[in-house]
């Protein structure tokens, strides 16, 4: 390792807000950043911090093109660990390729690897039905996972039911400590603020309501249909406007369901720029936030902590065994309904709708949690004393 400055290379093929602003907060700390990246989440005008290396995009559907990308990503990544040997790796699960390349560059060049676990592979994979439970791809895969985290110079994953799973891939005699350190919400950025001075909630008339605001993906695993469907059995509390933000794979479905059924206290918006996210959020009265059956366990919504930071009530459509189901009850912040049903949503927002008081009290304790557990610097500073003291023992 170069003596004069700590250096590391970062692998992500898809780099959103929290990692860039990971990455950004460690060259604050004096680390050389180096990202490899075939996206990067940069609002008009903005300028980086860290040097970044382009690379390969992701190519979501059809399902060939998005192995073609993660492959040629993968290949990109590996040459990029040879050229810059003299980093520490920073290699995150996306695509789920490049953690399994650590032990190959390790023995090609001589690189030191950090893993960053987002999502748990080849459990995802599993669960979506890409690979079946036990047979020899899904044996050899695990194989690969437990190698590389045998490789690394630490493991990091996101939450204790992941870190349960990455455990589930070692035998029992190996010694391989992960790490869990929580996604984080910037609250300098989202700041709660009052509807009327909201310009979003003054636009779509959100001021004298009580709105009910979903903000991601509208994808497979997120359960948008069944908000659609929740909004359906509310028409009768002309108070409560639904707004769904995002777009995806299944927007169509969404679109179709919602047209159908001709709701009036529901409104589709595209994506919103990035810098209007302060305003989007906290035009809310709740915020739902969705994780699919599929996805538990094995990955925590990075929306989760962008909702507490706007101190709001939060819905979490998700399973009683999630991370995000411990944290509202953890944090005393929102109210918990399973997947798929439309009717346990539609009744959560009757509470919340019926109960200001309560709403309100949720509303401050997340964003309180958002202060003290899952704030930035707090979080982004973990993971700067966990490289620097990988990069000084390195030296």
């Amino acid at each position: 390792m170069n003596r004069r400055k700590a250096r590391i290379l970062a692998i992500n093929q898809v780099t959103g807000p929290l990692f860039k602003e990971l990455l950004a907060d460690l060259t604050l700390a004096g680390i050389d950043v180096l990202l490899l990246s075939g996206w990067v989440d940069v609002a008009e005008g903005e300028s980086l911090p860290f040097r970044h290396l382009p690379a390969c995009p992701l190519t979501k559907t059809p399902a060939w093109r998005r192995i073609w990308t993660w492959c040629r990503f993968s290949w990109q990544a590996l040459m990029a660990l040879g050229r810059h040997r003299n980093r520490l790796g920073l290699l995150v699960s996306n695509p789920p390729l490049v953690p399994w390349l650590g032990p190959i560059a390790s023995w090609l060049f001589g690189v030191k690897y950090t893993l960053l676990v987002y999502d748990v592979y080849p459990d995802v994979l599993a669960r979506m039905g890409m690979i079946r439970t036990g047979k020899l791809i899904e044996r050899v895969l695990r194989c690969l996972s437990r190698r590389s985290l045998l490789g690394a110079q630490s493991v990091i994953t996101i939450g204790r039911r992941m870190e349960q799973l990455l455990k589930g891939h070692l035998h029992p005699s190996d010694d391989v400590f992960i790490e869990v350190i929580e996604n984080w919400a910037d609250t300098h950025f989202i700041v709660p603020l009052a509807k009327q001075d909201n310009p979003f909630a003054r636009q779509h008339g959100l001021v004298e309501k009580f709105a009910v605001i979903y903000s991601g993906a509208f994808g497979a695993t997120h359960d948008v249909e069944t908000i659609v469907q929740a909004a359906d059995l509310c028409r009768d509390l002309p108070e409560v406007r639904f707004i769904l933000i995002g777009s995806g794979t299944r927007q169509e479905q969404v679109e179709d369901l919602a047209s159908r059924k001709a709701l009036s206290n529901l409104e589709l918006l595209p994506f919103q720029p990035l810098e209007q996210i302060r305003y989007t959020l906290t035009a809310a009265d709740c915020l739902v936030v969705t994780l699919g059956a599929l996805y538990e366990g094995v990955s925590v919504p990075s929306k989760t902590y962008y909702a507490l930071a706007a101190g709001t009530a939060i819905i979490g459509v998700c399973g009683p065994e999630t991370e995000l189901a411990e944290i509202i009850s953890r944090h005393e912040c929102g109210l918990v309904c399973p997947p798929g049903d439309p009717a346990a949503l539609a009744k959560a927002v009757r509470r919340l709708h019926g109960d200001p008081m309560l709403c309100q009290s949720m509303g401050r304790n997340a964003r309180h949690a958002a202060e003290t557990d899952f704030n930035r610097q707090r979080q982004t500073g973990r993971y700067c004393q966990l490289l620097r003291g990988i990069l000084n023992r390195s030296r």
